[in-house]
C-alpha cells in the first residue's frame, strides 16, 4: 500500500466519521425537541381544558332565565 494510498484511507475515513457523527447528531438532538414539544403540547392542552371548564362555568352562572311568552 503507497503513502498516496494510506492518506486517501485515512481521509476518507475521517470523513466518514465525521458524516455519521452529524447525522447521530441530527438524530438525537430531533429525539430531545420532539419529546419536548410533547411536553409542551400535553400542558397546552390541559390548560386549555381548564379555560374551556371556567368559560363554561361561568356561561351558566351568568345566564338568565328568559321569561316565557306563553299567554
Amino acid at each position: 500500500m503507497t503513502r498516496h494510498d494510506r492518506g486517501l484511507l485515512i481521509v476518507g475515513g475521517c470523513l466518514y466519521l465525521t458524516v455519521l457523527g452529524f447525522l447521530t447528531g441530527m438524530i438525537v438532538e430531533r429525539v430531545r425537541f420532539d419529546r419536548q414539544r410533547a411536553t409542551v403540547l400535553q400542558h397546552l392542552a390541559a390548560t386549555q381544558e381548564r379555560l374551556h371548564t371556567d368559560l363554561m362555568d361561568l356561561e351558566r352562572q351568568t345566564q338568565v332565565p328568559r321569561p316565557s311568552s306563553d299567554p
